[in-house]
């Protein structure tokens, strides 16, 4: 019998009127997660791939502050009926993804990510910001390991999937977005042991997220709100 008071309003009232797609690793990630007396949450961010067209400064009518408005009344109501609870929450900046990976100039890119670090302050003043970038001395003692094993642990259709969508971005390596997704996955999982909110649609999660336990709020339309 669920003996937290807070975690049993979220696993039999919250979680089941609000996720919009099944959790992953509920069960043993999730619930004990949230059984701890400090809860880490963790959302990794885009960078905006159409700066050309869309700028780097983030308007208050553009989806980002929609989808920062959605995750801050989601996070007041846990601080509501989970008091006893601390939270922090790692919002992280996909820096390297844009410019090592998809040959994104720095500079729109570094622009884009200090503005929504401004916005983030505003909105959700809990939150911790950092970039991708920040982590890469640590990344790369995994992230070798990851390459050579790729094929092991990813299955042939995700990696082709992949290489489709690369072909829409802008022309970035299927292997080396997949070895990066990876590498996040397993750094993130052993600094932090967070939950992790998503801002994609769990598909798009599947196979690269690793072992971490994974929650989906947010509706399509509000799906990464950086495109």
């Amino acid at each position: 019998m669920e003996q937290d008071l807070g975690v049993k309003w979220f696993n039999t009232v919250f979680y089941p009127q609000r996720k919009t797609a099944r959790a992953v690793r509920y069960e043993d990630g999730v619930l004990p997660r949230l059984r701890e007396n400090e809860i880490n949450l963790f959302t990794p961010w885009g960078p905006r791939y159409h700066w050309r067209e869309r700028g780097t400064q983030i308007r208050p009518t553009d989806k980002e502050i929609v989808v920062l408005r959605f995750l801050s009344r989601i996070l007041g109501e846990w601080q509501e009926n989970m008091p006893e609870k601390k939270f922090t929450w790692l919002f992280l900046g996909a820096d390297l993804y844009g410019t090592r990976i998809n040959g994104l100039p720095e500079e729109p890119v570094g622009a884009y990510f200090e503005n929504l670090r401004r916005w983030l302050a505003e909105i959700l003043p809990l939150a911790k910001f950092r970039l991708w970038s920040e982590f890469d001395q640590e990344a790369g003692l995994l992230r070798e390991g990851i390459r050579n094993d790729l094929h092991q642990r990813l299955s042939l259709p995700i990696i082709n999937q992949a290489r489709k969508t690369a072909v829409v971005m802008s022309g970035g390596a299927a292997e080396a977005y997949l070895t990066e997704r990876l590498t996040e996955a397993d750094l993130i999982e052993t600094l932090y042991r967070p939950i992790k909110v998503s801002a994609v649609g769990r598909h798009k999660d599947e196979m690269v997220d690793g072992n971490l336990p994974r929650l989906y709020f947010l509706p399509e339309p509000l799906w990464a709100p950086w495109l």
